[in-house]
């Protein structure tokens, strides 16, 4: 009788273990499953803005002498087949001829927004120094040293994402829907996230018109796919 007992206490234990490793193991695959799941909605929220980028490059034409420097260019491009809106690209400018500091933010140089508006699909931007020097104001020195700081732009979802030249794409807060002036405040946030810092100079960009100095946007070959 004993021994039927202990042997009865035994699987009753066992049965517990196994009811037990079975619990911990449903909760770990459920555990996964959820951040899986995460990790799939983040990528596809970000599906949009991550073909969303910009850089500062120098580049050279045919006027320009062989070994000669060119003049610093900015790029803008979005290889996602849907268009982007609110788009502002902040520029940061060294000081005295020096070249900005990397980090946008630290830079002493002047510092602008400039607004695009809207940006159509599979499309490229490109900002000449001209512009860049008007926008910056007047008593900008002709071969001043900039640089893009990096992008803001609201995506096909309604989400405001800023992406840094250097940096990682990063989701942005809207303005309170009990804000005010909305407009002003995200392009105080904008300008706090890709220049380090709020109350800086708008200027009106809009690729095309006749007063913003930038071309209208051309088409690209290949889009639709991180690059």
């Amino acid at each position: 009788m004993q021994f039927a007992t202990v042997v009865a206490a035994f699987a009753a234990a066992g049965g517990l273990i196994f009811s037990a490793w079975t619990g911990y193991y449903s909760v770990e695959v459920a555990r996964d499953q959820l951040g899986q799941s995460r990790e799939d909605a983040d990528r596809e929220r970000r599906q949009q803005a991550v073909l969303v980028s910009t850089w500062t490059q120098w580049t050279s034409n045919s006027s320009t002498p062989r070994g000669e420097p060119g003049e610093m260019t900015g790029f803008l491009t979005n290889r996602s087949l849907d268009p982007v809106d609110q788009v502002a690209v902040g520029v940061a400018a060294g000081v005295g001829g020096d070249r900005p500091n990397q980090d946008a933010a630290r830079s002493k140089g002047p510092k602008v927004l400039l607004d695009l508006g809207p940006l159509p699909p599979c499309s490229r931007v490109v900002i000449p120094a001209e512009a860049v020097r008007h926008a910056l104001g007047p008593g900008t020195p002709a071969d001043v040293r900039y640089k893009i700081a990096g992008v803001s732009f609201v995506d096909v979802y309604g989400k405001r994402w800023a992406r840094l030249s250097s940096g990682p794409l990063q989701p942005l807060k809207e303005a309170s829907a009990r804000s005010k002036h909305p407009s002003w405040d995200n392009a105080q946030s904008t300008a706090k996230v890709l220049l380090g810092g709020k109350n800086l100079n708008t200027v009106w960009a809009n690729p095309g018109s006749n007063i913003s100095g930038l071309d209208a946007p051309k088409s690209l070959k290949d889009c639709g796919a991180e690059k």
